[in-house]
Formats: C-alpha cells, sequence, structure tokens
C-alpha cells in the first residue's frame, strides 16, 4: 500500500493508524505470523506483538496526552491499594527466593543484577530472569501487576547494560506496618535453621 509524501506530512497519525488497520486486517485474513512492531511516539519507541496491538497502544497513548492523570490522585490510588492484607497476599503467596528477591531489594534499593545475583545465590543472568518471571507470574496470580510492587531501571555505558531494581515506595511503607522484614528475616532464618536439624536427623536414622 502505497502513500503519497503529501498525505503522510498532513496527517501522519491518521496515516499511521490506517497502515497498521490495514496491516492487521491483512495478516488476520491470510494468517500469517507477525514480528514485534515499532512505532514512535512523542519521541520515543514503543513496540507491540501485533498490529491490533499496536493500535490500542497508540489510541491509549494519545489518550494520556490529551488527558494527564492527576499525579496526587494517583499517588492517593497506590496508597489505598496497599492494604495489610493486600501486602500480606504478597508475602505468603510468593515464593521462598521470591521473597529473599523482595527482602534484598529492600535492604539495598538501587541494587544491580549482579548483586542480586549474589545475594540470591544465582550463577547467571538467566537463573535471576527465572526468579523475576516466577515473581511476576505469582503477583499477576493475585491480582498485582509487577511494577506495583518493584520496578527496573536499564542504563546503557557503551554496549554495557546495567540493570538496577527498587520496590515501589507504597508497597514498603505497607510492608513497615506489617514489620517487613525484619519479623520476617527471623521467621526464615528458623525455619532454615529447622529444615537444617530435620535432615541431619534423618541422615543419623
Amino acid at each position: 500500500m502505497k502513500i503519497s509524501p503529501e498525505i503522510l506530512a498532513k496527517h501522519p497519525n491518521k496515516t499511521l493508524d490506517k497502515a497498521l488497520r490495514y496491516l492487521y486486517a491483512s495478516i488476520v485474513y491470510l494468517e500469517v505470523p507477525l514480528m514485534a512492531i515499532r512505532f514512535e511516539f512523542n519521541g520515543e519507541t514503543w513496540e507491540a506483538d501485533t498490529p491490533g496491538e499496536a493500535i490500542a497502544l497508540r489510541e491509549k497513548l494519545e489518550r494520556s496526552t490529551r488527558f494527564p492523570s492527576d499525579p496526587l490522585r494517583e499517588m492517593d490510588k497506590q496508597d489505598r491499594f496497599w492494604t495489610p492484607d493486600r501486602f500480606m497476599d504478597v508475602i505468603t503467596g510468593v515464593g521462598k527466593l521470591q521473597h529473599r528477591f523482595l527482602m534484598s531489594i529492600d535492604e539495598h534499593p538501587g541494587i544491580t543484577s549482579g548483586e542480586l545475583m549474589q545475594h540470591l545465590g544465582l550463577n547467571s543472568e538467566v537463573a535471576l530472569a527465572g526468579v523475576i518471571s516466577g515473581l511476576s507470574k505469582q503477583l499477576k496470580q493475585i491480582g498485582i501487576e509487577p511494577k506495583q510492587t518493584f520496578q527496573i531501571t536499564v542504563k546503557w555505558s557503551g554496549k554495557k547494560k546495567t540493570r538496577t531494581f527498587i520496590l515501589d515506595d507504597f508497597f514498603v511503607s505497607a510492608g513497615t506496618e506489617q514489620n517487613w522484614p525484619d519479623a520476617w528475616k527471623q521467621t526464615l532464618k528458623e525455619k532454615e535453621d529447622d529444615a537444617a536439624t530435620t535432615k541431619v536427623r534423618k541422615a543419623r536414622k
């Protein structure tokens, strides 16, 4: 489908939307697999897996630009979101390694992926990615988006990539009210000691 430069210059957004819709209809009709789609918006590059997702994402971005959310309202919303019960759902619902992942970030805000690997006793970035993926799935199962709990920042220095991790402030605040992670460190240590004692007793029998 050819688009004249004049039309593209006058209506860049509408032209892109029509092109995406045309591509989407063609892909659905022909049942052809499609690679990730990238597009520019407000000077940033965005990515979607399908034309339909690309159109929906662009429309969402345009709405957010026209009607930006009130920061104070968003903060109040997050504050009310992290109730004591919801926080406990996270702590009791995630795996042991995922719990240690959260505690390590709490102890060292801005911790790097390499440092996290050492804290968790992991030997590769792939293993760390598995922990993060497992945590994300566990959080979604209890109705919580991973970004509501922790954030990852990626910075590049030449060809070197550094990932740093922090916990959401409202998640941390909710944890403080539950004496987390201090009380939970002791609980985990007691469980580990009990498990080690049980293992020794079984070995002696």
